[in-house]
């Protein structure tokens, strides 16, 4: 093949871009329409894609790397590059050489519509969307696999202009797909892996190189394109971190969340909840329940009522990273015959011959079996196995026509969700989709109304999903999966009640108790008669300190307040989570900024003495100070340490405030500091649990800072006056006792 040929060819194969509609290829060269044994066919001939396509292409390698070309699937040359899948044998088609006519010649790059033969419904038309007919019992290579098994519909039409009967129609102004709107193919995502027209995609083993520069030549791909086809992430076209400003914390949502996890909330297409292939209904396909639809026996699937299906959020390990991110799956559940000691399944064939007649029409005995209601035919809700009898009977005919010791199973496939992208308002963006106790990532997850055979599947063991839960029954002989937690993620609003939180809980209630049982015996007790020693009023507290207090105590509330609404997620909907992240992430820092300018202050004026217990009989001052609170309190006694300018903190208080400004407020602000840079510093992050313990440990510092809180805040009512250490915080001045 000369220069000018093969770059022609080159031009065509690699550069063309998907029509509309298959026309003329003019650049593909002219070629003979070859037999099985490589001669041009004549009039009525067989032709062969091996002899024909391989004439230039090494078809054997195509085949040996193509995962069209596997015992359950046999897609070829022509199904994927030719018009109407087939090469064309009309006499009138070839020129007297026996070429192909130049107009004969309508091979492209793979379109959509050549995808949706076998895929899944594909809306590459202008005819309003809808489900087929033989969507249920398909024919030939044709599954559907891909609607079936997830209810996507890659198409870019509106889903208010299409025939199906969703809920919210005319609400529904979103695209089935947002690629297929803007005109991105499949084959845009899907394509030779040694195509030397992707260029920019790493394409090695060598984990130290980004980019890849090493391609093959034009002539090597042409003649050996590997056909295993690249499955490309998002991330090879989008950089979503020049995005989603709107998140907070964005780098840990997007090191740990996939893109579809937002971006396709929900599908309109009917998805499959259980497929039981134990049965076979009248259109000759297994009996199917889908997700998010009301139908009645025998309803056609465009006509039957959709609320759409809202995918499943679980842990799966990233193709590129290999680390753990929450990613759409659906679960299908599936029953069927199976057969020997290998327990392979029954052949569909061998099942419909279980339960049809040669007419097609259903078997006396299956009739007799399964006849619920006596009328002598059975409806599309009397065909299941659901009891022995009914199990039995299927049984006993499998074994008649051979099949070796028939029995029931069941399995869970979980099926990653790649198509249906939306973008705009219709992406999910609910804080309390994930960070809510009823999170998406726990709620539970159906698998089936009835089990076929009585038969319990067991949870799949996939080495990249993980799936944590039990299998349990539901009420009316149903199923369902009770998920827990995932592992290696901290949600905030969902991972609640940790041992954190109960002892934390524990600390505030034996406080608050406390606080109550002492204020209503000091209630009980007053002296109304009792004359306090005469006082004088003294300047107490400067500007700063009393500037420096209130600050510190108006972000210590919003930061408690902020900070119990992120723990707890905030509400199920809406931005009260985000802005709540902020209002913490602000009065942080404030307090922060704060503490440490205060902290200067205090040194550089001395001041710092203020919270230094005495070395003098420390222990005989703390035990008289504790002994006013638990007793000299009610009986009126005086105070039994004089605040004094220079002494304006008991004993009891520098100790607590000791503990407080050296322990507990660094032990909060490290780990809130740590909490923040989870994503900027992940090593370090992994290295000490990640979120997993360092968000509990914040959340009992927040707990204990609530405790001293309440105390503090009632501790201040016990002075001369109950409001009069509030005052004296409010304008300096205070009436002090003189010491005796």
């Amino acid at each position: 093949m000369n220069r000018v040929v093969l770059l022609a060819l080159a031009a065509s194969c690699v550069l063309a871009t998907t029509p509309a509609d298959a026309a003329p290829n003019p650049m593909h060269p002219q070629f003979p329409v070859l037999d099985a044994a490589g001669a041009p066919i004549v009039p009525g001939g067989e032709p062969s894609l091996d002899r024909t396509c391989g004439a230039c292409h090494d078809a054997t390698f195509i085949v040996a790397h193509n995962p069209h070309q596997r015992p359950d699937r046999s897609a070829t040359c022509a199904d994927c590059h030719l018009e109407d899948g087939a090469l064309p044998t009309d006499p009138a088609a070839f020129e007297p050489s026996g070429l192909l006519k130049r107009e004969a010649i309508r091979i492209t790059v793979p379109r959509d519509s050549d995808c949706a033969r076998c895929h899944g419904i594909i809306g590459s038309g202008r005819d309003p969307v809808a489900v087929p007919g033989d969507f249920e019992a398909p024919t030939g290579r044709r599954t559907y696999a891909m609607t079936r098994d997830t209810g996507a519909i890659f198409a870019s039409q509106l889903e208010s202009e299409s025939w199906l009967n969703l809920a919210d129609k005319e609400a529904r102004s979103r695209p089935f797909d947002v690629h297929a709107q803007r005109l991105v193919g499949c084959t845009a995502c899907h394509f030779a892996p040694n195509n030397p027209a992707r260029t920019g995609l790493r394409n090695t083993t060598l984990d130290f190189l980004i980019n890849d520069p090493r391609r093959v030549p034009v002539s090597q791909f042409l003649h050996r394109p590997d056909h295993d086809l690249v499955v490309a992430s998002c991330l090879s076209c989008h950089d979503p971190t020049k995005t989603h400003a709107f998140l907070p914390y964005r780098a840990r949502h997007l090191e740990t969340l996939d893109c579809r996890a937002c971006h396709i909330p929900e599908l309109a297409g009917p998805a499959a909840q259980a497929i039981d292939a134990t049965v076979v209904l009248p259109g000759g396909g297994p009996a199917i329940v889908y997700r998010g639809m009301e139908r009645t026996p025998g309803e056609a699937l465009s006509s039957a009522w959709q609320t759409g299906f809202r995918p499943f959020l679980l842990p799966s390990s990233d193709r590129t990273t290999g680390k753990k991110k929450i990613t759409p799956f659906n679960l299908v559940t599936r029953w069927s015959w199976t057969s020997g000691p290998t327990a392979k399944e029954v052949p569909a064939d061998l099942v419909r011959k279980a339960f049809l007649n040669g007419d097609e029409t259903y078997a006396a005995e299956v009739v007799s079996a399964l006849d619920r209601n006596g009328d002598g035919r059975l409806d599309p809700s009397e065909i299941r196995l659901d009891t022995p009898a009914t199990a039995e009977a299927i049984r006993s005919r499998l074994v008649a026509l051979g099949v070796d010791s028939p029995r029931i199973s069941a399995s869970i496939r979980v099926v990653p969700i790649s198509h249906g992208v939306v973008g705009g308002p219709a992406v999910r963006r609910a804080c309390g989709t994930c960070h809510a106790d009823a999170s998406i990532l726990s709620s539970p997850i159906p698998l089936a109304s009835y089990l076929p055979g009585g038969v319990l599947p067991d949870l799949p063991d996939s080495p990249s999903v993980e799936i944590i839960g039990r299998v349990q029954h539901t009420p009316g002989d149903g199923l369902a999966l009770q998920r827990t937690e995932p592992r290696a993620f901290h949600l905030f609003g969902h991972s609640v009640g940790s041992i954190t939180d109960r002892l934390g809980l524990l600390v505030f209630a034996a406080t608050a108790l406390g606080v109550t049982i002492h204020a209503f015996l000091r209630w009980r007790t007053r002296r109304r008669d009792h004359a306090h020693p005469a006082g004088r009023r003294v300047y107490l507290y400067s500007a700063y300190e009393r500037i420096w207090h209130w600050l510190m105590a108006f972000s210590v509330l919003a930061l408690m307040v902020s900070g119990f609404i992120v723990h707890g997620g905030g509400s199920p909907s809406g931005d009260v989570l985000a802005v709540a992240v902020r209002v913490h992430n602000f009065f942080a820092i404030l307090m922060t900024v704060n503490a440490f300018l205060s902290l200067f202050y205090h040194l550089a004026s001395s001041a710092i003495r203020q919270f230094l217990p005495p070395k003098d009989d420390l222990v005989g001052q703390v035990r008289r100070q504790a002994n006013y609170y638990l007793r000299g309190i009610f009986l009126g006694q005086p105070h039994p340490t004089a605040k004094t300018p220079e002494r304006k903190l008991n004993p009891l208080q520098q100790l607590t405030y000791l503990g407080l400004l050296n322990v507990l407020f660094p032990f909060q602000v490290m780990t809130g500091i740590l909490i923040w840079g989870v994503s900027r510093w992940p090593d370090f992050a992994a290295s000490i649990g990640g979120l997993s313990y360092v968000a509990p440990a914040h959340n009992l510092g927040s707990w204990l800072f609530l405790s001293f809180f309440v105390m503090h805040v009632y501790l201040t009512t016990t002075g001369r006056t109950v409001f009069s250490n509030i005052q004296a915080m409010i304008d300096g001045w205070e009436e002090i006792e003189d010491e005796h």
